[in-house]
């Protein structure tokens, strides 16, 4: 007959029900088997954290714990019992392991909403890190993470910041196209970054807005809602996609007066996962489906610039307009974009003068712990001077304001001190630039000619877009002026945007507009903890039901 410790040795780890199933068929009665389980000893372990549903045991040698197949297991039998533990561990690998704590509420399909028979996201975030499935990272530069062990996937700062940034683009461009074929209704729809982006539900979404059309109505002409979650790179496969399915499947019986119409979208999906999403009722869509096979192409291909922006801006002009070229395709205020892109373009031109750019370099005062950004790092032949540039890509039309100038000046008390602590650059002469591709406020321009005449030891010194325009052609680049003046001088996509924005002011609040009520009804309960600031996981974890799970 076989026994549990052979079972464990020739399968690896397992939860107790394929365990109970092995002595049946090897000839013990199921009670029996049952009490051989609730009877194991050393070596044998149970798993202490409960991972599985209805509380079923995680079985495993001593030996094995922490190893390869010990983890590969573990999450079989979570994935086989549809457990919301699998389904964020799936999601955030398909996110390269690592994300931004405040993002684990949309991408782990866990409620953040009071919801019976649901496990909230703040348990299931410290479940996972008592389970060792993830861990708590505290950045001083860059706030709170995630990370999944290096066993289940591996992520960068470098990769987060360029799929957060490609992810915005994406949803800039998502809203865009909604409002443009009437999905949603044209001024309530919220996206990532949105101060007012709310929960669908009982659910976070990347992107969320009310519905008027006929199917998805309730009584009374109720408007149902169009959601979506976003993926910058990668094909998601069927497990990646179960946070999702599971958001969507809960939301149609939570929500069963209206239509909620769920969409996710990646640069591609596995068969197996567009089938799994097809009989789920999501609509699965690529950035190709929604604007062409140009900027669907595109999109990928800015994550991965990002990735490395300083390499690429200094590559050929050839593929920087090309990039610019396809991506500006997608219409409306696109301001995340702007801004990737017009980083991209001073970086091309900073490198001309000098013997090596760098961008998106966190500075930080080594006394204080105050961090900034730098852009662009321009170093010039024998590290005798370094400049760094801060970018302000606008619109057609856009302008510097006298605050966003303030907020550079003081930024730059942060970055002189990372210099002044730095190896290298401590004896270089420390400039600071600000460059735009619009203009500059009068009381903007007076602020920076003060400050110009004061600091003599740290000069600063700026570009409005008709001298960075004058630059490019300074140098001949024939191809970066032309960019220039189509998509950030004279773009008619953005024009069209400003005008609209004109018409309807963005504060709708404060002229009378309020959103939707987003949320069903719920029994009165004490609100959740916020999500940025989690208590420590604690024993009355465990008294939560995982029956419904």
């Amino acid at each position: 007959m076989t026994t549990i410790k052979q079972y464990l040795t020739d399968h690896g780890p397992a939860r107790s029900s394929l365990i109970v199933e092995a002595l049946v068929a090897s000839g013990a009665k199921p009670e029996a088997a049952r009490q051989r389980i609730a009877r194991v000893e050393k070596p044998i372990r149970r798993f202490p954290v409960p991972m599985l549903p209805k509380r079923e045991a995680f079985l495993y040698l001593e030996k094995d714990r922490n190893g390869e197949r010990f983890w590969q297991n573990f999450m079989r039998d979570m994935r086989a019992t549809n457990s919301v533990f699998a389904a964020s561990v799936d999601s955030m690998i398909a996110r390269g392991g690592l994300i931004p704590a405040d993002r684990f509420a949309a991408i782990s399909g866990a409620t953040v909403i009071p919801q019976k028979g649901q496990l909230p996201v703040e348990i299931v975030a410290q479940r996972l890190i008592a389970a060792d499935f993830m861990k708590e990272i505290f950045d001083a530069d860059a706030g709170r993470y995630f990370q999944l062990p290096p066993s289940l996937a591996i992520g960068s700062q470098a990769g987060l910041r360029a799929r957060d940034l490609t992810e915005r683009v994406l949803l800039d461009g998502m809203r865009e196209w909604c409002r443009k074929i009437g999905l949603a209704s044209y001024n309530a729809i919220r996206i990532r970054g949105d101060n007012d982006l709310k929960p669908i539900g009982p659910f976070a979404f990347d992107f969320a807005g009310p519905s008027y059309l006929l199917p998805l109505q309730g009584p009374k002409a109720k408007p149902g809602f169009v959601v979506a979650d976003v993926f910058a790179e990668g094909i998601l496969t069927v497990n990646e996609i179960q946070f999702f399915i599971r958001k969507a499947r809960i939301l149609k019986s939570t929500l069963k007066d209206i239509g909620v119409l769920s969409i996710i979208v990646a640069e591609g999906f596995t068969g197996e996962a567009m089938t799994a999403g097809h009989a789920a009722g999501i609509m699965l869509a690529t950035p190709k489906d929604l604007f062409g096979k140009r900027v669907g192409a595109a999109i990928p291909s800015l994550c991965e610039v990002m990735k490395n922006a300083a390499k690429y801006a200094s590559s050929s002009p050839e593929r920087l307009t090309q990039l610019l070229d396809n991506l500006f395709d997608i219409e409306g205020r696109n301001l995340n974009l702007r801004g990737a892109l017009f980083e991209l373009v001073v970086g091309y031109l900073a490198r001309r003068s000098a013997a090596s750019i760098d961008m998106n370099i966190i500075a930080k005062d080594p006394t204080s712990g105050n961090a900034a950004e730098i852009d662009v790092q321009a170093i010039t032949h024998h590290t005798s001077a370094v400049t760094a540039i801060e970018c302000k890509g606008k619109e057609p039309g856009g302008r510097l304001t006298l605050l966003e100038v303030e907020t550079w000046l003081k930024k730059i008390t942060i970055i002189r001190a990372h210099y002044g602590a730095h190896h290298t650059l401590r004896e270089a002469e420390h400039r600071f630039e600000i460059w735009t591709s619009g203009t500059i406020d009068a009381d903007a321009v007076a602020l920076l000619e003060k400050e110009k005449a004061r600091r003599i030891k740290a000069p600063i010194d700026w570009k409005d877009g008709e001298a960075v325009l004058a630059l490019a052609r300074a140098g001949k680049e024939k191809g970066i002026a032309d960019a220039l003046n189509q998509h950030f001088f004279k773009h008619p996509f953005a024009e069209v945007a400003k005008k609209i924005e004109t018409e309807n002011p963005p504060d709708f609040l404060s002229s009378g507009f309020r959103m939707p009520s987003l949320t069903p009804p719920i029994p009165p309960t004490k609100a959740p903890p916020a999500f940025s600031a989690l208590p420590p996981p604690s024993s009355k974890t465990s008294e939560i039901s995982l029956a419904d799970e």
